[in-house]
């Protein structure tokens, strides 16, 4: 060292270097993080829009919601704005350190030279030496901003990939339990909702065979979807239990639980991919033969012969180039593919004529014996031929049996059969 005296002073800012380090970098990470939440606030508004864009338009909403990204969007460049703001701070604060470092040593090197400890030139070597370290500092104002930026965005991925799933494999669980039959029990089985003040499921029992057709009708809200999302576990009872083929469901591998079912749920979601990729995604490893039978027997084949590239034809976003009942019926092709041995239809007939509900049920009983069927329907024809209907009002199985035994019942089943009927006969005037 050329003289201890002037190092310490040259290296006086380095504290002050340290501390602008912390504040800023805990500044820019905290930005960083509310710039991210509202891009995220942005892009779901703009997904939304599209996905809802006949709704929008036919309600004349375009003015309505251009307004409300333009809002968005001023606050995602307000945000960014602050963001850069602390950013461009970063090189001046660090390069004015190095300069305040430089003053030092002229001021106090100019001292030393004057009492003879060192020379005109020692001096000269200490400016040299802190101009080198110019660059490393920006630099290091420049890593710490991204390492802030990449860290907030990490976090916000943390906090998605370390959530546990609410039912999961446990120590209950049998992994030698590899295959699922396909008999169904239900033993006393009670579900509420957190944000639900009455029970959507009140001592719900029954069992099915394998093999066999389950329907379950009622009104709107009696607990329908409550109850066959618990047969593949998407759910769990709060009291009572559920079982396939005389285990216990929590005993059942979810791997093995799900892989043997086929779940068309009332929402259809498709991939913004092509046809045949949709209906295959029950079936990674199904070829284009496959395919074609799945949609054959999800009557879906007629209709899309009758599209551009056929089964190579891209549905869009969610399926939104396709109408409802096209949905419904690649939704229904996708589970059929599989050839579950737990075979769900949670109102998935809602969307389609009668006639293709007669179709494809058809179909369906031409493959009774080799899964069972599981329907939840509000048009009383798609039930009239299962082996056991359940009836359902405010959660609880009010009646049960089959259709002529509940037609000739006086009840809820009746009431609802005799309305079908007159509906029936009105559209047909």
């Amino acid at each position: 060292i050329i003289s201890p005296t002037l190092t310490l002073y040259a290296l006086t800012p380095l504290p002050l270097l340290a501390i602008a380090v912390f504040f800023m970098a805990r500044m820019v990470h905290h930005r960083s993080d509310r710039l991210q939440q509202q891009y995220s606030t942005l892009t779901s508004r703009v997904q939304e829009a599209l996905s809802g864009i006949r709704v929008l338009k036919a309600y004349t909403r375009e003015e309505a919601e251009a307004e409300a990204f333009d809002e968005e969007s001023r606050e995602y460049r307000a945000r960014n704005l602050d963001l850069a703001w602390i950013e461009s701070a970063w090189r001046p604060s660090f390069l004015l350190l190095v300069g305040v470092s430089t003053v030092i040593v002229v001021w106090m090197g100019g001292r030393l030279v004057a009492e003879g400890a060192i020379t005109i030139g020692n001096i000269a070597e200490y400016i040299i030496y802190i101009n080198m370290m110019t660059w490393p500092v920006a630099s290091l104002g420049f890593v710490i901003t991204m390492i802030q930026r990449a860290s907030a965005s990490v976090l916000r991925l943390q906090k998605i990939m370390d959530r546990t799933p609410d039912i999961d494999d446990g120590p209950q669980t049998d992994p030698s339990i590899q295959t699922i039959e396909g008999a169904i029990r239900f033993r006393d089985v009670w579900y509420q909702y957190e944000d639900e003040d009455e029970p959507a499921l009140r001592g719900v029992s029954f069992d099915l065979p394998a093999d066999h057709t389950l329907a379950i009708v009622g009104r709107t809200g009696s607990g329908k979807s409550t109850l066959v999302r618990m047969i593949p576990r998407l759910l769990e009872p709060d009291v009572g239990t559920v079982e396939i083929d005389g285990h216990d469901l929590r005993t059942i591998p979810l791997k093995t639980l799900r892989e043997g079912m086929g779940y068309v749920p009332q929402d259809v979601f498709l991939f913004s991919d092509t046809v045949a990729n949709n209906i295959a995604f029950g079936d990674l490893d199904a070829d284009r033969a496959a395919i074609r039978r799945a949609a054959a027997e999800a009557d879906l084949a007629e209709n899309v012969a009758d599209f551009p590239d056929g089964f190579d034809t891209y549905v869009g976003e969610r399926g939104i180039t396709l109408s409802g009942g096209q949905k419904q019926r690649t939704s229904i092709a996708r589970a059929l593919i599989q050839d579950p041995r737990i075979l769900i239809f949670d109102d998935a007939l809602s969307a389609v004529d009668t006639a293709t509900e007669r179709n494809i049920l058809h179909s369906l009983r031409q493959r009774q014996g080799g899964h069972t069927l599981v329907i939840v329907s509000h048009r009383l024809s798609a039930v009239q031929e299962a082996d056991l209907i359940l009836v359902m009002e405010r959660g609880e199985v009010v009646q049960r049996g089959t259709h002529d035994e509940l037609v000739a019942q006086e009840g809820l089943y009746a009431d609802l059969h005799e309305k079908q009927l007159l509906e029936e006969e009105i559209q047909a005037l």
